[in-house]
Parts: structure tokens; sequence; C-alpha cells
């Protein structure tokens, strides 16, 4: 008689949320999914880790990065938990046994909190997840713009561009805006396709992240080298091993550069065999977070200034000598390597851009008010929610181009929505199951492991994640 009772509270309550996660997808393989996720992984916040180091210290920022893949790792677990829980909670809907598994039905983020919470957990989710996508689409548009102005500036006026600069020039500030436009004429075309409809895009822009990547690591290490070891050993000792003073500024960009949990609704659903989840999610955080060690590392000791943007320290890349010297003759290696670097961001935004919007907007259609849905029909309705969070932040890229500080406050909410959230789901939805199937066993999925995934565990989890964040907000302006 409880059984039934239950089910028949969860069926009320819950199916219309288990239909509205129901749709058509293009099933792919793991290695396409391994290059969504590493897409999302690998968006502007890589570009702002030098300049981190230089400001947090390079134990501190170390120390960050290394406690940041351990968290996210943990973190991503429990999202893989919590996606698997929302799907055996539907299921048990018309069953009355939970079944959890991840499967090609779509729970985003706040589903799960209305799920498990009700509104008032969809709300409090949608707040952090709008501040926060606002703040990384923000970071996105300044970096594409910045960075194509100064390939304008050097390859077709041979002169520099940076926006970031103190006094930038008219001509600069012009080139800016003219790229913004183009910027949004792109991605805003983008951000009405389904990710799914995206993947040769997505799987060719992230061998590009591959290859640059391996060029910054391999061009800063020749660097390192050629100067010698007095002076990367001075750069260390001007940058200091802690500055507690600018742990917020240390703290926004090294977890910003890790957070994806939010977007694995999206980027496993298409995933097939979904029991590759874990591998593939694991593998694109650790792959990630080593590059962004060497990358904060490497930056920080083989420059003497770091620019909030670091691929712009390639805009003056020669190639020759320790690869920023003058060159004697034509190098066209060097010039390769330098568009390849200056066209990272450029790469990396327009692919990440619109996949944050389709996320972000798509948990927006969840609380647009249903007659208007109806009314327009719910596809004309999502295309205005993606509109809708992923235009606001070209024009405030327009107005504000202070980089370093946007880093770190979109890092604050990534932070939030990468490590708070997804332990507050893995504490109410243990809570939830066990509640409503009163045996011990209720919450366990595939992904369960005995001790990290425990109630207790990951509620002390949760609270850390509020302790670091008050610390970080109070060294912000440190």
């Amino acid at each position: 008689m409880a059984t039934n009772e239950h089910s028949h509270l969860l069926t009320n309550s819950l199916s219309g949320l288990c239909e509205s996660g129901q749709m058509i997808v293009k099933p792919y393989g793991p290695a396409v999914t391994l290059a969504m996720t590493l897409n999302y992984v690998i968006g502007t916040g890589c570009f702002g880790l030098p300049h981190a180091f230089m400001e947090a210290g390079i134990g501190l920022s170390l120390i960050l990065m290394i406690a940041g893949v351990v968290g996210s790792l943990i973190t991503m677990n429990y999202t893989l938990e919590s996606l698997a829980r929302a799907e055996g909670v539907c299921e048990a809907t018309s069953t009355g046994v939970p079944c959890h598994q991840i499967t090609y039905r779509k729970f985003e983020f706040a589903t799960i909190a209305e799920m498990f919470v009700g509104r008032l957990g969809k709300a409090a989710v949608q707040l952090v997840m709008g501040l926060y996508c606002i703040g990384s689409l923000w970071s996105y548009a300044s970096v594409f713009s910045s960075s194509t102005a100064s390939l304008f500036f050097t390859y077709a006026l041979g002169d520099t561009c940076n926006v970031y600069g103190d006094s930038p020039t008219s001509g600069c500030l012009d080139s800016y805006y003219m790229f913004m436009a183009i910027f949004s004429t792109i991605v805003l075309y983008m951000v009405l396709m389904d990710i799914s409809d995206q993947a040769l895009v997505q799987k060719f822009l992230s061998a590009y992240r591959i290859v640059a990547f391996a060029l910054m690591l391999v061009t800063m290490t020749i660097k390192v080298v050629t100067d010698g070891s007095e002076v990367a050993a001075s750069r260390y000792a001007a940058i200091g091993l802690v500055n507690w003073k600018n742990f917020g500024k240390g703290f926004g960009p090294t977890l910003l550069a890790l957070n994806c949990q939010y977007n694995m609704p999206d980027a496993l659903q298409p995933l097939n065999p979904k029991s590759q989840a874990r591998f593939v999610a694991f593998a694109a955080l650790l792959i990630a977070g080593t590059c962004y060690l060497l990358v904060g590392f490497l930056g920080a000791i083989s420059f003497d200034t770091i620019n909030p943007l670091a691929t712009l320290m390639w805009s003056s890349y020669t190639g020759c000598g320790n690869g920023w010297e003058t060159c004697e003759y034509s190098n066209p290696m060097g010039t390769i390597v330098q568009v390849v670097i200056l066209l990272f961001p450029v790469v990396n935004v327009v692919s990440a851009y619109p996949m944050v919007g389709v996320t972000v907007g798509d948990n927006m259609l969840m609380s647009f008010p249903s007659h208007l849905t109806a009314r327009f029909g719910e596809n004309l309705t999502r295309s205005f929610c993606r509109l809708l969070v992923s235009a606001p932040p070209i024009l405030f890229a327009i107005l504000f181009k202070r980089l370093d500080f946007i880093f770190t406050v979109a890092g604050l909410f990534g932070f939030l929505l990468g490590w708070t959230i997804p332990s507050w789901f893995q504490v109410i939805g243990s809570r939830y199951c066990q509640d409503v199937w009163r045996f011990p066993g209720a919450a366990i999925t595939e992904f369960t492991q005995s001790v990290v995934s425990s109630i207790p565990f990951a509620s002390g989890f949760l609270a850390l994640t509020f302790v670091i964040t008050a610390v970080a907000i109070a060294t912000i302006n440190a």
C-alpha cells in the first residue's frame, strides 16, 4: 500500500518534468562525446591562468588547480549520479521500483532541482546558472573581439592592438566593435541549433584545441630553456610562492577553467553506449586539468609581464631565438605558429558560446509562462530563451572590457554551479530516494562510490564549498 501511495505521489508531481526531457537525438560514440565535452571544459578560463598564477603566486595557484581537478572529479561523479537518479525517479512513477541509470532522456540542472526540492530549488539553480552564463558569455565575446582585432592590426595594418591596455587607440577600439558585430552574427545563428547538430563542427574545433595547446606548451618550454634557469628563477621570485591577499583573483580563473558539470546533460544525452559516461567525463577533466597546470605554470615563468588574455603574448612571436627575438630572415613556420595560437581563443569561443547558450536557454525554458509556450509553440519559445541569454553578454562586452575582473566574477558563479550545486543534488537526491522507497539502497546508481557518494561526505563537501566561496569573495578586491 505504501509503495502504491508513493508511486501515485511521484506520478502527479513529476510526470510533466519527465515528459519534458524526452527528445529525439542523433546518437554518437565516446570519441565524439569526449570532443564535445572537451569543448565545454576548455573555455576562456584557460587563457586567464598565467595571469592568475602571477597574481596569486605560483604555489597557491598550483594548489588551487590540483584541488580543482580533484574536486571537479568528485562533483562530476555527483552530477552523473544525479542524472541517473532523476531517470530512476521518472521510471519509478510507472513501475514503483527505482532503476537509476542514464538514458537518452535529458534532465537539465533546473529539472533535477525542481524534482527533488520544488520550485524554490529550481529558481535558485536558474539564478546561479543565469549569472554564470552572463559572466562566461561576456568573457567569450570580449576574447573573440580582442583577439581578432589584434590579428587584424598585426597582419593587415602592420601595427598592434591591445584593447586591454591602458590607452588603446580609437582605431583599435573600432576594430574591436566591428569584430564584435561579426561574432554576434555567427554565434547567435549557432545558438539556435541543437547540440547534436553541431557534432561535426565541434569535433574539428576540439582537434584544433589540442594542436593549439601543444604549440603553446612547446613554445613556452623552448623560451624557458633558452632564457636559462637564472631568468626563470628571477621571474619565479618576483611572482612569489603564495599571495594570500589575491586568493580571490587566483581562485576564480582556476575554478572557471574546469567548470562543465552543468553541461553534462547536453553532452551525454547523445552518447552511445551510456556505460562510457564516466570514462568520457573523467577523461575530459583530466586532459584539461593537465594542460591547464602546464599552461599556468609555464606562462607565469616564461614572461616578465603577462596579459590577462595569455594568447596575446604570442602577438610578438617570431620563432627565432627563444621564440620572441627579432628574426634576421623570413620565418614562415614562426608565422604559422603565431597565427594558430592567436586564433585559439577565436576558435574556442565560437564553439563554446553557442553550447553554453543552448544549455542555459533550455533551462530558462522551464520557467517560461506555459500559456505563452502553448501560444507560440515550444520550438519558437526555446529559440527565444536561447537568444535571451545569449544576446545581452555581447552588449556587456561592448561596454565593459576588463577581462581579469570578468574571469574572477564568472569563476565564483562557476564554482557554485560546478561544485556547490552538484554536491547539493547528491545530498537532496539521495535523501529523497531513501525517504520515498524507505530502504538504504534506494539511491544507489552505477556511479555510486562507497565513501564519496555517502550523504555525510557530500554534506561536508557542500559545507566546504560555502566556506571557500566566502573566502574568495572576501579577497576579490584585496
